[in-house]
């Protein structure tokens, strides 16, 4: 048995950040579920379960030794506000660093299990008579960890195509962060009301937001839909409050349960941004649904006629109508047209499904 018990799903470095003055010690928390505010929380016991990636230690060794080049990589952005050149090994890193938070957090691993009863339910209700155990597999805890973990290389890859660039806060309110950093939203579906997923890391118009500290947030951004600054521009300076509290609002929504911070951020704040935030629907939320298996014509056609035959797996999207006047949508995006397909997939991802076919 390992003797690393206390295991991360959000790295200590990662929370070290956006310490309490900068001890690298302790951080504000909010637990939105009790509303309880701490201002110089332990660090160390934060974002962390006891044998999270099992009892042998395996996983965790080899996360940490990731870790150490994340570490790095994230404290060369944060010291020198410059940002590793597109499609470099640097930017590789980069990418492993957020597809991994996102991949291992509780999140992602509690809503697999989830995803996976509910497929169950529904093929009973196709048919009552079918051995769901052949056709739909229970996960354990371990299998739904390894089984999300496995996706990281896929993930890097279907993300290498977008845009990135640093966002500085330059507000007196502090950008904040939570058990669940990387936040997936996509305003362009959003504001075309679509109703299927909207963030899924291939699909068109997707974007990506994670602090850094309480002045930088990362930003990832689909090019044939979005401008952000000139070609030239690595920082995106802000200095519209509003815009700052959007991004800090993401978190609210997106999070386990519990947001973190350091000094500049007050319980009046903290509060306020929680009660805003609570008009929007919390994200990944898994639902399903029965639809039917459909011909590919103009008109589809049940093929089985009369019987709901196709189970839909998802879940809920982080919508907030985000504010943000520096992204905005350029011409190619606006005249870009959505297809009849359940998944608006980007040409990237699309190249990347016919590569693998």
């Amino acid at each position: 048995m390992t003797e690393k018990k206390n295991q991360h799903y959000i790295p200590k470095f990662y929370l070290r950040n956006s310490s309490y003055n900068a001890n690298k010690k302790q951080i504000g928390l909010y637990n939105l579920l009790n509303q309880r505010f701490i201002q110089d929380a332990k660090l160390k016991t934060q974002g962390s379960r006891n044998f999270f990636y099992g009892k042998d230690g395996v996983i965790e060794d080899k996360l940490s030794v990731l870790e150490g080049a994340f570490a790095e990589r994230i404290k060369a952005i944060i010291d020198t506000l410059l940002l590793p050149k597109k499609n470099s090994p640097e930017h590789i890193e980069l990418l492993g660093f957020v597809a991994l938070t996102d991949l291992r957090n509780p999140v992602q691993i509690q809503g697999m299990n989830e995803i996976f009863s509910l497929g169950r339910e529904r093929i009973k209700e196709i048919d009552e008579d079918a051995n769901v155990d052949e056709m739909w597999p229970t996960l354990t805890h371990e299998e739904s960890v390894n089984m999300s973990l496995s996706m990281l290389s896929h993930m890097v890859d279907n993300i290498i195509d977008l845009d990135f660039k640093i966002l500085k806060n330059q507000t007196e309110i502090p950008f904040i962060t939570s058990d669940f950093p990387v936040v997936k939203y996509n305003q362009y579906l959003e504001q075309k009301n679509w109703h299927n997923s909207k963030t899924g890391y291939g699909l068109v118009g997707l974007q990506i937001f994670i602090p850094l500290n309480d002045q930088l947030t990362l930003v990832f951004y689909d090019p044939a839909i979005y401008i952000l600054g000139t070609s030239k521009q690595n920082i995106i300076v802000i200095k519209d409050k509003k815009t700052i509290n959007d991004i800090n609002k993401l978190q609210v929504v997106n999070c386990l349960g519990t947001l973190f911070f350091n000094e500049k951020a007050s319980l009046n704040y903290i509060l306020k941004l929680h009660q805003d935030s609570m008009k929007y629907n919390r994200a990944n939320q898994r639902n399903s649904k029965l639809s039917y298996i459909v011909g590919a014509n103009e008109n589809p056609e049940i093929i089985v006629g009369g019987k709901e035959n196709l189970i839909i797996l998802n879940s809920s999207d982080c919508e907030i109508k985000l504010s943000f006047n520096e992204l905005k949508i350029h011409s190619n995006g606006k005249s870009w047209k959505l297809g009849s397909a359940v998944s608006q997939f980007r040409k990237h991802a699309i190249n990347i499904m016919d590569r693998k076919s």
